[in-house]
């Protein structure tokens, strides 16, 4: 029997002494960041809070008499919500969408959020999974960014991610979308916080790439199922995408940006903040240069962002001592490439290749959908969503087609997938 089964209805009396089931309805009732209950839950657990709220009683602790008269005015407000909750219900539709419920003190719960205090979320859904003493780098950005922002961010994310370094991001168009398929071209681990249930996928057009990344690394949101994403929202995701990571690297960025409030965040909480050097003609380098003057630490590429972080790179594996030739072993046909950390060396790659990759071809092959979806795609449409030239997109193509990885169809472009390419 699922663990939900036993989590009781809206309509039921509720246990108390449940605290999934517990966090499970206040995630319903109280909207992250809300500092009305990020001041009470310091004071009172989620179970004294919930009883008050379903019993109409006082708190029974001492509090500011400011915050009590706040709360009281909240009372009618929270009663229309609680009419809604249902444990059962969300965990359904989590299960659907893949997703498991986390709360503090579970093995896979993240403890870097602990450190968020009273801000630590009440409970997180997580698609997927991620390794929890692997390094962790956050990656945001302008989503209308430039040219140079996009391959700046694909290529920073790429050079961590064959470290071992989680890339962490929002998963919205521009930056974080570059980030995140740099980090899966090499096959790293990338992990997406959303400001939205976890069972849509906002944006829509990085449906395949949300996907993509549950299956590589992890997708996580706190807002229950099925909810939908709003500016505030975006405000408050911000600080789990700060405190989930050692550091903070901000890649394109206006005068006044949510970027800048992730940085912001992430150096109240200790974390280190890097930010991407931009030519100061440009609008979206304000931001940036602005925390360079400010003291973030300029962010070169990905080893010197280790390197500031005390994070040790991986090390490309020893070459063989010279020594008489060996019988050659038999190699299945799936075997992974070799890694190597050679700068001029091909990332590894998910299907056959038959020459080196270039980054443009890598960004090309992510952003392509795959034959099996039924859909393909032009070079104007490739060049919007990486931030190459039609030229350099159509260079691209022809090599990706070369290798067998990418076939013109009657609609456009699309990926062929490693079966399909045999």
């Amino acid at each position: 029997m699922s663990m939900h089964r036993n989590l009781s209805a809206s309509t039921a009396p509720i246990d108390y002494e449940d605290e999934r089931a517990v966090r499970l309805r206040l995630g319903r009732l109280i909207e992250p960041e809300d500092q009305l209950f990020t001041d009470l839950l310091e004071l009172v657990e989620p179970a004294q809070l919930l009883r008050t709220i379903v019993e109409g009683e006082p708190l029974d602790c001492p509090i500011p008499k400011g915050l009590a008269t706040k709360f009281d005015g909240r009372r009618a407000g929270l009663g229309f919500r609680l009419a809604l909750a249902d444990p059962v219900a969300d965990l359904e539709a989590g299960e659907r969408a893949g997703a498991r419920y986390l709360i503090p003190g579970d093995e896979d719960w993240p403890t870097a959020l602990d450190d968020l205090g009273g801000r630590t979320p009440i409970g997180l859904w997580m698609i997927g999974g991620f390794p929890a003493a692997a390094p962790t780098v956050a990656m945001v950005g302008a989503r209308a960014c430039t040219g140079y922002g996009l391959q700046a961010a694909g290529q920073l994310a790429a050079e961590l991610a064959k470290d071992g370094v989680t890339v962490v991001s929002g998963a919205a168009l521009g930056v974080d979308g570059s980030a995140h398929r740099g980090a899966l071209a090499v096959g790293g681990v990338t992990v997406a916080v959303l400001a939205c249930g976890v069972d849509r996928r906002y944006p829509a057009a990085h449906g395949h790439l949300i996907q993509a990344i549950g299956e590589r690394g992890a997708v996580l949101a706190e807002l229950p199922p099925g909810t939908a994403p709003t500016r505030f929202r975006f405000l408050a995701r911000n600080r789990l995408i700060a405190g989930l990571a050692g550091g903070t690297v901000v890649v394109e960025a206006a005068g006044r940006s949510g970027s800048l409030v992730t940085a912001r965040l992430a150096a109240e909480l200790g974390r280190a903040v890097f930010a991407v050097p931009g030519p100061i003609t440009s609008r979206l380098s304000m931001g940036t240069n602005a925390l360079l003057c400010d003291g973030a630490i300029p962010a070169l590429d990905g080893r010197q962002v280790q390197y500031e972080l005390g994070i040790e790179p991986r090390k490309p594996p020893a070459a063989p001592e010279p020594s008489s030739p060996r019988p050659r072993q038999p190699v299945a046909a799936s075997a992974p490439a070799v890694q190597t950390d050679s700068a001029e060396a091909s990332p590894p790659q998910p299907a056959p290749v038959g020459a080196p990759f270039d980054r443009a071809a890598i960004l090309v092959r992510e952003a392509l959908p795959t034959v099996r979806s039924g859909r393909a795609t032009d070079a104007t449409a490739l060049a919007t969503e990486t931030g190459l030239t039609p030229g350099v997109v159509l260079a691209a193509l022809g090599l990706l087609a070369a290798c067998g990885i990418a076939v013109k169809t009657g609609g456009g472009w699309a990926l062929l997938s490693t079966t399909e390419s045999k």
